[in-house]
């Protein structure tokens, strides 16, 4: 039986073993260099120009043939979206493969790393199973810290499987972030506006991820999820209490091995996290004993102060960051690595910073086997049955019931006339939201998946006629019960904030309207990243159901509507009529039935 981690200083359940992280299988075993028999021999070896090259990440779009093997570029990246030209596991292989193989061809062959977004399952590879979104990993937890525990790291094993199974080891997850005002635009992102339930799932995450060969990136340090009115990039007003606050999930990835570390874009007290000295390094580095590498934003360094990118570079390097993603177009990364050279040997960036920040990039690429098989050999499965089948369970498990008049969603086990409405019950993209093949995600058949209506009709087999109708109009038809699905269209990060309010979309207020008239009972599925404002409207409906996104398995939804499996879940926030007003459902809220 799988054990899962709970951090030492928030509940000792269950106890884990030490973190190992396996190396890749390849077909080609690269002998260590002549030149070195450790890591600060290796270091001891290596040039200003070549130090600097492996603290630069450039995006796969802005890199020319040769420029990984003349400048010795440490890491490359894929930005939301930014895939290879043939999006399968043989493309994205052949892509990185090729990368490093140019890496291997410098003079101490460092190999690079290459950094993915894979958020909710390996999501910009077409055909990979996409997973609940962390907002609905966080209800399983709501419900059940254990099963929370489980389902953390049962997405971080199949992320952890897909990646590798493209060449890819390095992903920018998961996000430790503390949400706390539905308005930003990340609240998916995040596990729960509770602490201690963040801490439980993100550890758990890294622990399956880097147990299965993946490498984590804690994000966003620090104070993200606190800005003023829930806006992204935004500022947070924190003392050392509220800092304290939201440290443990942290300080548990830390506990739990985490291997590197990204900052907010937001600011603490008016500082902007990637400057902020006193908490990457003072606070992160020294006082809770972060041994990873800190890898900044996309171009996150030309919002810091200074006046030139100059400036901002030695801002970012002197406060902590030890990598940094330079992503707008070629010159950028270029600059950066062209005025990395120059700070030091002006000495503005002292030469043992450049030091500490390179072993540290160094003893990431060693921890996860890149110096002893840099290279994967064959391009393996996404999207497996198994995983479908495991990510189908954890959408059954993340479903809430939170409210069920007269058995409504019983009932549904008897009605013979079913009319399906929304526009979400036919669309793969509303239902996995942002950060699904492309960064914003979009509407429609976008990868390979089940949508909620094929759920249902293969759950009912034929006991029940489905008539599905994405306005809710049906000229003539008497139903015994209407599923409605309705819900946010796809976003990420900034594009999702909401300045005042989270409203339910017009369109669906329409469906819903027509619904009504047919006088049988109502069921509402909304799939949304976040608690929406619904007002009294809610009490039209028989029966809601907060399914979150739930990615490309929505047979995971019928499972529960018509099979023997519970509503287990628990709402992982704070539920409110209106943005501030009156609370409908509190943080842990959810009816159990079956």
């Amino acid at each position: 039986m799988k054990k899962y981690f709970f951090p030492s200083f928030i509940i000792i359940l269950l106890l884990f073993t030490q973190v190992t992280c396996k190396g890749v299988s390849s077909g080609k075993t690269v002998q260590k260099p002549v030149e070195w028999n450790s890591l600060e021999e290796l270091l001891s070896q290596m040039t200003l120009a070549e130090k600097v090259g492996q603290m630069t990440q450039a995006e796969r779009g802005d890199l020319q043939k040769g420029d990984i093997t003349r400048y010795g570029i440490g890491s490359v990246l894929s930005g939301g979206g930014s895939t290879p030209a043939e999006n399968t596991p043989q493309g994205w292989l052949k892509m990185i493969n090729g990368f490093t193989e140019e890496s291997l061809q410098t003079r101490l062959r460092i190999p690079v790393i290459y950094g993915i977004d894979a958020v909710h399952g390996h999501n910009n590879a077409s055909g990979a199973t996409i997973l609940p979104h962390n907002i609905g990993l966080g209800a399983i937890a709501a419900g059940n810290a254990e099963r929370g525990a489980q389902a953390a790291y049962t997405a971080g094993k199949i992320t952890a499987q897909e990646m590798l199974s493209t060449g890819a080891r390095w992903t920018f997850a998961p996000v430790l972030g503390v949400a706390e005002d539905a308005r930003w635009g990340r609240t998916y992102e995040s596990f729960s506006e509770n602490a201690g339930l963040v801490t439980i799932m993100g550890a758990n995450f890294i622990k399956g991820l880097q147990d299965n060969g993946g490498a984590a990136c804690m994000k966003h340090y620090l104070g993200e999820g606190q800005t003023i009115d829930g806006r992204n990039q935004g500022n947070a007003l924190l003392d050392r209490a509220g800092i304290e606050r939201i440290l443990p999930p942290y300080r548990a990835a830390i506990e739990a091995g985490a291997l590197s570390l990204m900052p907010s874009f937001s600011s603490v007290n008016g500082i902007k996290m990637h400057q902020h000295k006193e908490l990457l390094t003072d606070l992160l580095k020294e006082e809770m004993g972060f041994e990873g590498f800190v890898i900044s934003d996309w171009a996150a360094l030309t919002q810091l102060t200074g006046g030139s990118y100059k400036k901002q570079i030695a801002n970012a390097i002197n406060a902590g960051v030890d990598m940094v993603m330079a992503t707008n177009g070629r010159d950028s990364w270029v600059n950066f690595f062209n005025n990395l050279v120059k700070l030091v040997e002006e000495g503005t960036v002292p030469m043992s910073r450049i030091d500490d920040a390179v072993m540290r990039i160094l003893r990431f690429k060693q921890s996860i086997g890149l110096f002893k098989n840099p290279l994967t050999a064959r391009a393996g499965e996404i999207g497996t049955d198994e995983n479908r089948e495991a990510a189908r369970a954890l959408v059954s498990d993340s479903l809430v019931l939170l409210r069920n008049e007269n058995n409504a969603v019983e009932k549904l086990l008897n009605s013979k006339q079913i009319l399906v409405a929304g526009q979400g019950a036919n669309d793969i993209g509303m239902q996995c939201g942002g950060w699904t093949i492309t960064w914003q995600g979009s509407h429609g058949k976008i990868t390979k998946g089940t949508t909620i209506l094929e759920g249902i009709k293969a759950a009912t087999n034929g006991k029940a006629t489905i008539t599905y109708a994405e306005d809710g109009k049906v000229e003539k038809g008497s139903f015994d019960a209407v599923i409605a699905v309705i819900g946010e269209n796809p976003y990420a990060e900034t594009d999702g904030d909401r300045a005042s309010n989270i409203d339910i979309r017009q369109r669906d207020l329409d469906t819903l309207l027509k619904t009504y008239d047919y006088g049988c009972p109502v069921v509402v599925i909304m799939l949304s990243g976040r608690p929406m404002n619904i007002g009294d409207e809610y009490k039209n409906w028989d029966a809601f159901i907060a399914a979150w996104l739930p990615g490309t398995e929505g047979a995971g939804i019928a499972d529960v509507l018509f099979g023997n499996k519970s509503f287990t879940g628990r709402t992982p926030y704070t539920w409110r009529k209106t943005l501030n007003g009156e609370v409908l459902y509190p943080f842990g809220y959810g009816i159990n039935i079956h």
